[in-house]
């Protein structure tokens, strides 16, 4: 995989935010999703993740950053979203952290494609930039919970498309 794709991709959403937003362009949900399964982090492709429950995530694969309360729910119907927020520390030390807020696309019960768009656009920003200096070190700092939640958000925004 090309170190800079996860970066490009980012950028490609970014511009054309106001136009995928506003109905004018299609979502492309099959780019961001061959993306997060070229990061290599989850165990299985995204897709694999819609018809499960947030039990069965819950127990096989979730590094607790997720609120899953109601675990009997299948994963595409969990409004918390885990952006990936920010990148420091040492490549050269291999410290890299990175921090992560919690988003809620479904405030007040109605569906804000915006906050799943920024969930994407930013993480992507953020997991490129790490993957483009220290690609090895990826798998031991980014939350499983993160990944998933750019699936969770590329799903949400294709079906509310």
């Amino acid at each position: 995989m090309e170190k800079l794709e996860t970066m490009m991709l980012a950028d490609d959403l970014a511009l054309s935010q106001d136009k995928i937003l506003s109905g004018e362009q299609n979502f492309d949900a099959e780019a961001v999703y061959k993306v997060i399964d070229q990061l290599g982090i989850l165990n299985n492709p995204i897709k694999d993740y819609f018809d499960l429950t947030q039990e069965q995530y819950y127990e096989a694969e979730s590094d607790h950053k997720l609120a899953l309360l109601q675990l009997s729910n299948n994963l595409v119907d969990l409004h918390d979203r885990i952006l990936t927020n920010h990148v420091d520390g040492y490549v050269d030390k291999n410290e890299i952290n990175l921090t992560y807020n919690h988003e809620d696309p479904y405030q007040d019960d109605l569906y804000n494609a915006e906050v799943d768009y920024h969930v994407l656009t930013y993480s992507l920003k953020v997991i490129g930039a790490v993957q483009a200096i220290a690609a090895e070190d990826l798998h031991e700092v980014l939350s499983k919970d993160a990944v998933l939640s750019l699936g969770l958000a590329a799903h949400a925004l294709a079906k509310n498309a």
